[in-house]
């Protein structure tokens, strides 16, 4: 998505608002934690469950930035606001002398927010320097990361960082999931599992050293949640092995900062020495006690496994979630992640239990050299890009997307991961044909709607886009 939605300001806001600023400073975040608490408690009087997923909610608007006059008609505050700049300008220029600035001044993103600013190329990465490197499994390691200045890096649990490495002169890029928790003082870290035949996650496995430098660009991904310490909330999680990664952070995210929310998880893996997490998974159980429960479901089990057996198949999910007693009562949350099979039997064996689609997250894990198809044209093509009210005339060379050949021109343009996973370059294919790598993150709904990620998307005769929400 270009950018989050954001909540319809109401008469509720408003005096959330006025409250906040009133009193006292200190006050402010206990007024804005009473105003989502109050929310919550209508939404779910009225029946209405929100998305487990944080990009498909609605965000209210900070108590700052609430406009006291948004439950006015419309017509009268566009008369009070137009004499109030008339009063401004009079008083700035007659009375102090002023001539309003030529520049307008734009506030600084926060790190790892979406921003959309002119660039050259799309390859506009920053550095992370690597302080700790540990091993979790003989196949998995976990690289710790910090800003080039030594902060922390800003996330939401559940993201990934798209990583840039040059292997043999070519610049790879792949997207690994933070797996850390979302909490001050907590280290973050990617961790990346080696696959078979896999040239960048078998390159960082052997040769990433602490002191180096990753190339990053995120982080990105809506595969997340919200943590409120007033919720009071049931997550059942399926995950397969290296898809624990952004679950780990989730879960753990969930845990430590609501206090009575608790989680199940369904844990797939090919034996115990594979299973990523292990000893972190324990302690955490061993501290939060029965709001976690780890179910472990073996490929290759040992003789006296008592646990669940056997590949994440629609018969053996099933049989775990009879065996956790795990009873839908509509107002559960289920989070997937793992191999293709896996998500496509855990999407089944919910679906006969009854559970709605809109309350099943997922996190698709692709590899770029497994895609298909945005070959594009053999020839350059026009694309219009529609932005802001101007349009924007651009010639796409063969192999060349969309995105690379917009930022090459200096157009503004939105996007994040670069990578097709995330849904920041969205926008509307208005006419012509534009062809994506397969699999990326839209919909089938998106999909009928002719939407695009510029990311992936190559033109195969001439076209135009609009960009959306600029």
């Amino acid at each position: 998505m270009v950018g989050k939605r954001q909540a319809r300001v109401g008469r509720f806001d408003v005096a959330a608002a006025l409250a906040a600023r009133a009193l006292p400073g200190a006050m402010t975040p206990l007024i804005e934690q009473a105003r989502l608490d109050a929310k919550m408690i209508l939404e779910r009087a009225s029946g209405r469950a929100p998305s487990p997923l944080i990009g498909e909610q609605a965000e209210p608007a900070p108590l700052r930035e609430v406009d006291l006059l948004s439950i006015l008609p419309r017509a009268f505050v566009e008369k009070l606001r137009s004499a109030e700049r008339d009063v401004r300008m009079l008083t700035g220029r007659l009375i102090l002398g002023k001539n309003p600035s030529p520049l307008i001044e734009r506030s600084r993103p926060a790190a790892g927010a979406v921003v959309s600013l002119p660039r050259k190329t799309p390859a506009m990465t920053r550095p992370l320097k690597v302080t700790d490197v540990i091993r979790e499994t003989d196949d998995a390691v976990s690289i710790y990361l910090t800003e080039a200045d030594g902060s922390a890096l800003e996330f939401r649990p559940g993201q990934f960082l798209s990583v840039d490495v040059i292997i043999d002169g070519e610049r790879c890029r792949r997207a690994y999931s933070l797996a850390s928790a979302c909490m001050a003082g907590t280290p973050r870290h990617i961790t990346v599992k080696r696959i078979a035949n896999g040239r960048v996650s078998n390159h960082l496995n052997d040769t990433i050293r602490v002191g180096d430098e990753l190339a990053v660009l995120g982080p990105s991904g809506n595969f997340t949640v919200e943590p409120r310490p007033v919720n009071e909330r049931h997550l059942v999680m399926i995950a397969g092995g290296s898809g624990i990664t952004p679950i780990m952070s989730i879960l753990e995210t969930i845990l430590r900062l609501e206090d009575r929310s608790r989680v199940t998880l369904i844990y797939g893996n090919r034996s115990w020495k594979d299973v990523i997490f292990r000893d972190r998974l324990a302690a955490l159980r061993d501290e939060v006690g029965d709001r976690l429960i780890v179910d472990h479901v073996l490929e290759h089990a040992p003789e006296d496994w008592s646990g669940g057996r056997g590949l994440l198949t629609r018969d053996v999910l099933e049989g775990r979630l009879d065996a956790l007693g795990i009873q839908d009562d509509g107002l559960q949350r289920y989070f997937l992640c793992g191999p293709t099979p896996m998500m496509q039997a855990a999407h089944e064996a919910l679906q006969a239990r009854g559970v709605a689609a809109n309350r099943v997250a997922e996190e698709r894990f692709t590899r770029p050299e497994e895609r298909e198809g945005a070959k594009g044209s053999s020839e350059a093509e026009l694309v219009m890009i529609s932005r802001c009210g101007h349009e924007h005339g651009i010639q796409v060379e063969p192999g060349q997307t969309i995105l690379e050949a917009a930022l090459a021109a200096g157009i503004d343009m939105p996007f994040s991961c670069a990578m097709g996973g995330c849904g920041a370059c969205r926008v509307r294919l208005t006419s012509g044909d534009v062809r994506m790598e397969e699999p990326n993150c839209l919909s089938r709904a998106e999909l009928e709607q002719r939407y695009v990620l510029t990311c992936v998307g190559r033109p195969h005769a001439q076209s135009s886009i609009l960009v959306e929400g600029a």
